[in-house]
């Protein structure tokens, strides 16, 4: 254990001790109750790497399945901070440098040329969302072929080029002077990444992340039906047909997010980040930095695959698939990292949520 680690948990063993699994099942059942979802589940993972974990309510509502801590959950945009994380990794290698520009590993392909500021937008811009491209779901075209294919093949897919060819031609900025939330900048990087690595995205990431780090119930996206996962709800309504399919595809997700999940796994790897063993301190440090800001909105920035608050001193992400809503949350004062995770989707305050579970550690200290 690095010295600073073992000085941080001295200070903060009290951590440890101010909530069991007890304490956290009666927080998550609240909550449950009051923003009706069918099952809710979290876990707490405090500097000395202990890990608390709890799950309340039903995973599988029809059944009446309990929900456990470990089955398995499509974590949605919490995936981008992989994706991040393996971007650096590859910059560490030499392998990629963040003001390489995109047009360097995919220049000359069509699909790519015909993007907003394909010329101008560089690495970081792609992981900041400051690339200036909009995005394929509030499109007309995207909107009109879901509901074809919805109709005509009973679920709806599309390939990584189809959703990338949906986002406007025309800038919504230049290149790193702006900043809009974009999952079709995170498919440009993973053609990117593929391309600079001669590696498949998925592939590479178990082969960088998950392995090292013993995330070993994290899955990839990587077919349309996904073994070992709870339903999910939209709209009250059970988003998994009989034979485990989806009426959207979770393999269209790919680097958008694209990750099977639970919180457990989540906190793992976001203490591994914090603790510069998923990448290393200056890569960190980068990550936490880099970004647009906004002059009216200074509390917050995005940087490499993280919403970043109060200057670093507290960082995460959100994510959401139909069905589906996670968040994830690193303090730095306290070095807790907090998980949670629902199988309904809608308008949920996960993220205060979260800060209810910190605030209650605090109160313990």
């Amino acid at each position: 254990m690095k010295a600073w680690l073992l000085v941080a948990a001295l200070v903060f063993c009290p951590l440890v001790f101010a909530m069991d699994q007890a304490e956290l099942s009666a927080l998550l059942e609240k909550a449950r109750a009051e923003m009706d979802m069918p099952g809710l589940r979290g876990a707490v993972r405090f500097v000395d790497g202990s890990i608390v974990s709890a799950s309340v309510g039903l995973a599988d509502v029809e059944n009446a399945v309990a929900l456990d801590d470990s089955v398995g959950m499509p974590g949605g945009s919490t995936g981008k901070t992989f994706v991040a994380a393996l971007t650096m990794l590859l910059v560490e290698d030499g392998v990629l440098a963040l003001e390489d520009p995109a047009s360097k590993w995919l220049g000359g392909v069509a699909w790519f040329d015909e993007l907003p500021n394909a010329e101008t937008m560089r690495i970081r811009h792609l992981l900041s969302h400051s690339s200036g491209m909009g995005d394929y779901p509030a499109t007309m075209r995207y909107g009109m072929l879901s509901i074809w294919r919805a109709i005509s093949r009973g679920g709806i897919r599309f390939e990584v080029e189809e959703l990338i060819g949906m986002v406007d031609r025309e800038p919504l900025f230049p290149a790193g002077e702006g900043y809009a939330y974009t999952d079709a900048g995170y498919l440009v990087l993973g053609r990117v990444i593929e391309a600079a690595s001669g590696r498949e995205y998925f592939d590479l990431l178990d082969e960088r992340i998950l392995t090292p780090l013993g995330l070993d119930e994290i899955r990839p996206q990587d077919r349309s039906i996904l073994q070992d996962i709870t339903p999910g709800y939209m709209a009250g309504a059970r988003n998994l047909r009989d034979d485990g399919s989806m009426k959207i595809d979770p393999s269209s997700e790919w680097t958008g997010g694209g990750l099977v999940t639970n919180p457990t796994m989540l906190v793992r790897f976001y203490g591994d980040l914090a603790e510069s063993r998923a990448v290393r301190t200056e890569s960190l440090a980068a990550m936490l930095d880099a970004g647009w800001r906004d002059p009216s909105a200074p509390d917050w920035h995005y940087g490499f695959g993280l919403f970043v608050y109060d200057g670093g001193g507290r960082f995460g992400h959100g994510g959401l698939w139909p069905g589906y809503r996670t968040q994830v949350m690193h303090y730095a004062e306290s070095g807790t990292t907090i998980a949670v995770q629902t199988n309904r989707d809608g308008r949920l305050d996960l993220e205060g949520l979260v800060a209810r579970i910190e605030s209650r550690l605090r109160d313990a200290r």
